[in-house]
């Protein structure tokens, strides 16, 4: 908010300079431009990253809908939305209800860097994938945390796709979360396997990729 609002200053002090009531008046100078390109140049610099926010909000409520099969939206927490949220020491939460989901303050970041270069992929970046897919599934209705959690496990393939990542990545992501970080994660289930109880037979799971890496 405070970017926006800075810019929409600087837009004004730029107007404010077109519009001075001695540009009207004769033997005086008409407006500067260099000062005003110079006022529109800070706002539309102070409005970029903002702008660039709502876009890539937009872009993950696109994909998410698709995952959960209903309209989701997606908001990326900033630092001062953080202050105000009760689950500020999740990556991520989602109302099953509404179809809202939020990441927390620097995960949107992280899963940005992922999608900006994901042949070099962090164990952060790793991880902000899996919340993109968890919190889509809590969107879709789900309320229980492992199964919401193994939901998202059997679709990380699809996921990663869906928002860009080549196929071959996609995969190998999507076992290397599996195999490496889902057996350390709280919502961890043994049921959550192929052939177990929360196997969902999905044609795309990515657990038909397990033994191919």
């Amino acid at each position: 908010m405070f970017l926006i609002a800075l810019s929409v200053f600087f837009l004004w002090m730029a107007w404010r300079g077109i519009k001075k009531p001695t540009n009207r008046v004769k033997g005086y100078d008409g407006f500067d431009l260099g000062y005003i390109a110079a006022m529109i140049g800070l706002a539309v610099a102070a409005g970029w990253i903002p702008f660039q926010a709502w876009r890539f909000e937009q872009f993950l409520s696109e994909k998410a809908s698709i995952l959960a099969e209903r309209r989701a939206v997606v908001h990326c927490n900033t630092a001062f939305d953080a202050i105000f949220d009760n689950d500020v020491w999740l990556a991520g939460h989602a109302n099953p209800i509404t179809g809202e989901i939020v990441f927390m303050y620097g995960w949107c970041a992280h899963f940005m860097e992922y999608l900006e270069h994901p042949e070099n992929i962090t164990r952060k970046q790793l991880f902000s994938m899996h919340v993109f897919t968890h919190e889509s599934m809590h969107a879709r209705g789900e309320f229980d945390e492992q199964k919401t959690d193994c939901q998202a496990v059997q679709r990380n393939y699809r996921a990663a796709q869906l928002v860009g990542v080549p196929e071959h990545l996609a995969r190998e992501h999507a076992v290397r979360f599996y195999k490496t970080i889902y057996p350390k994660h709280p919502y961890f289930s043994d049921k959550c396997a192929p052939g177990k109880a929360y196997d969902e037979q999905l044609s795309d799971s990515t657990w038909q990729y397990l033994d191919s890496l």
